[in-house]
This record gives structure tokens, C-alpha cells and sequence, in this order.
């Protein structure tokens, strides 16, 4: 879906997206349908001021455990988005501001929101994808998931060479 710029009206545009078809379903098992919502502002002919919220559930492999479970990734954003072409070179090397984080230069007045959405879903997954804060994974030793069951393998470990170092 795309939007161009002297499409969006005066006192903004509001969009509720139903439409899932932009969904990265090639990097993230859906459980869940996705919800979007997009708040669209033009604060001139060039500039575009974009917030939107998006929700969904998806399911993962826990890295500690391997135990299958469901996510909600849900995250709120602002974007500023910027009509540029011609106006910037190409070659110049140009330090980002803190301002300008949040800022999205585009070659022509148009919105792929679907492509933004995109973005914005990918930010949201965990680096580390843990069924919880507590998990406690795998023996290292004996394989037993200590979630569900207990071992006596760190009782029969023998002293780490790096034990010297708990004296420093």
C-alpha cells in the first residue's frame, strides 16, 4: 500500500491495516492475527510526520530450552519522513544527529507503509528469545531441561581452571 504525500489531507489521515500480507512470515512464525494502526501528518509539501502502533503474537523455539512458546510483539513508533530527491548527494558522508534517528529520506513523496510496517515488526523481535527471565535451559553436562526436571550433574563437576580467578 502505497501513499502519496499530497494524498494524505490537511488534518492528517488515520489508517486502521487489517492487511497481513506484508507480514515477514519467512522470518516469523504468526500465532496471530496483525494489527495496525497509522496516524499520518503533512507538515509541508516535502515532510511527513508518521506514528503508528502495531500488535501481533508469534511463536518461538526458546533459545535456552528449545520449549515452544508464544510472544506478543506490540511497539508504538514515530517516524519523520522527508522528501529528498535531488537534494542530497550521493557521495557525501553525512553524520546522523540524534534528531535524525527517527528520520526516514525518501526519492520520491510517496509512503510504502506496508514497507515501513515491515521495519518496524522486525525491530520489535527480541535479540535473545527466551520463554521467560528464568528459564534455566539445558544441563550442559547431561541435557536434562532443569526447567522440568533436576540432575545431579553440577554436583559431580570438578573444579574449573578459572576457579583461581573467584580469589582475585
Amino acid at each position: 500500500m502505497k501513499i502519496r504525500f499530497s494524498e494524505i489531507p490537511d488534518d492528517g489521515l488515520r489508517l486502521e491495516i487489517n492487511d497481513e500480507s506484508w507480514f515477514p512470515d519467512h522470518d516469523l512464525q504468526r500465532s496471530g492475527p496483525v494489527k495496525s494502526w497509522l496516524f499520518m501528518k503533512r507538515e509541508n509539501e516535502d515532510r511527513v510526520m508518521l506514528e503508528g502502533e502495531t500488535r501481533t503474537v508469534v511463536s518461538y523455539d526458546c533459545d535456552r530450552c528449545l520449549e515452544h512458546y508464544q510472544m506478543e510483539l506490540s511497539g508504538k513508533f514515530k517516524l519523520d519522513l522527508e522528501y529528498v530527491a535531488g537534494k542530497m548527494e550521493e557521495t557525501a558522508e553525512h553524520e546522523c544527529s540524534p534528531s535524525e534517528m527517527d528520520m526516514m529520506y525518501l526519492d520520491e513523496p510517496v509512503i510504502d507503509v506496508f514497507q515501513v510496517l515491515y521495519q518496524q515488526i522486525l525491530l520489535l523481535v527480541p535479540e535473545k528469545r527466551v520463554c521467560s527471565e528464568n528459564c534455566k535451559g539445558f544441563c550442559p553436562s547431561c541435557g536434562t531441561n532443569l526447567n522440568t526436571d533436576s540432575c545431579d550433574c553440577q554436583k559431580d563437576l570438578k573444579s574449573s581452571p578459572f576457579d583461581v580467578l573467584k580469589n582475585l
